[in-house]
């Protein structure tokens, strides 16, 4: 009976350990993502009074964190704009004329984002974004139906629940042909917020 009892203190709870361990194992494994989706709304003003162009972006992305000590963040999308105004140029008669123009425009975009500094549910980040629109005419008038569009500004992000954040950002925007300097490559710049909602899964 005595040596029963020795063998079931001595196997039976080895066998319970070696099981919690395994859990433990598991759940070690199991580490939390750090994937984002997020949607946005820009609206730029012009920064250049020969060219009053004024523009509205709608942005879907899907990112993820790649380096959490300083909060590097990589996202792919995509862009939808509209843009309208006008430019003056010199014409052929090398005079100045003003041309109105209205144009909508899809392309990839990627964005970088930065946010190294979290105060509770504040974050602080600085935001580049890069990429190529196609638009359905020659826009700005005399340009061509592509552009390089360039973005960079500071945001700040609010979280607002499980998973979720409300960022409000201050950027830059540049977008040109990539022609080089001259009449060929009409860019245009301007300064704007943006608005997005942001889920982590």
């Amino acid at each position: 009976m005595m040596l029963a009892t020795v063998v079931f203190i001595f196997i039976f709870p080895s066998k319970f350990y070696a099981q919690e361990t395994r859990i433990e194992s598991n759940l070690a494994r199991v580490e939390p993502t750090n994937n984002f989706l997020e949607i946005g709304l820009e609206y730029y003003s012009p920064s250049h009074w020969n060219r009053q162009i004024k523009a509205i972006n709608l942005n879907g992305l899907i990112g993820k964190e790649f380096i959490p000590l300083i909060g590097l963040q990589i996202f792919a999308g995509a862009t939808i704009t509209h843009a309208w105004g006008n430019t003056i140029m010199v014409n052929k008669l090398l005079k100045e004329e003003q041309y109105e123009t209205s144009a909508m425009g899809i392309g990839p975009i990627i964005l970088f984002r930065l946010q190294p500094l979290t105060f509770g549910y504040f974050s602080f980040s600085v935001d580049a974004l890069g990429g190529i629109i196609l638009y359905n005419k020659s826009f700005p008038p005399r340009g061509d139906i592509y552009n390089f569009i360039f973005r960079l500004g500071g945001t700040i992000t609010f979280s607002v629940g499980d998973n979720y954040s409300f960022n409000l950002g201050l950027r830059r925007m540049h977008i040109s042909n990539g022609q080089g300097v001259g009449s060929f490559n009409p860019f245009y710049e301007g300064e704007g917020i943006s608005l997005n909602l942001s889920k982590q899964f």
